[in-house]
């Protein structure tokens, strides 16, 4: 049987946080659904009601209907369950933290991209992290990543406490930033480890 919604509120336009019956949960963008998408691809989507959830007013008053196990607004439940799991796990954010000799200390699968770069990427030792890397040489609050750029995506790393090296650049020195292109996966060098963002 496909995962069920459990939990459901919106928490920016036509953005719904989410919690599965299989544990997965994140936020899902409806946003392609509403504005990109032929309409076929969410048959529960009449042209009324997709014009009627393109008012972020309207959508934010999403709901659960637990009975069913997906989004409701009013009587309808125009996304089937398995629309917004997709969506939640195609902006999910890989995380690989290892060793220096290559020894795979953890594979994380944070939030929805959203819901991970609104705050920007944490990396330390202390438990409130968005990465914790309990390691020796790891400050509590080792370096802090954020993502911009507009037309040339790049990813922001800055220096909280500790010794960061990124994209051929390193430094000690609080509050230093610096870009580096979002070519490539954000390799982020601390103490005696490597922690990876794809």
């Amino acid at each position: 049987m496909a995962a069920t919604i459990l939990e459901a509120r919106c928490v920016a336009p036509f953005v719904v946080r989410v919690r599965f019956s299989d544990g997965m949960e994140g936020e899902a963008s409806l946003e392609p659904c509403l504005f990109d998408w032929d309409l076929s691809r969410v048959p529960g989507l009449t042209p009324e009601l997709r014009e009627w959830l393109r008012s972020p007013e309207h959508f934010a008053t999403v709901r659960l209907d637990a009975e069913a196990g997906t989004l409701a607004w009013g009587d309808a439940r125009p996304f089937d369950p398995s629309v917004v799991y997709w969506r939640v796990e195609q902006y999910r954010v890989p995380v690989t933290v290892r060793t220096k000799d290559g020894t795979v200390l953890a594979n994380l699968l944070l939030g929805g991209r959203r819901e991970v770069w609104t705050g920007g990427l944490t990396v330390g030792s202390a438990p409130d992290n968005t990465v914790v890397v309990n390691r020796p040489g790891v400050a509590p609050h080792h370096v802090r990543v954020r993502v911009g750029g507009g037309h040339h995506p790049c990813y922001f790393v800055e220096v909280v406490e500790g010794t960061t090296t990124a994209g051929g650049t390193s430094s000690s020195t609080p509050g230093v930033k610096w870009r580096v292109p979002m070519e490539e996966p954000l390799l982020l060098e601390l103490a005696d480890c490597t922690v990876q963002v794809n």
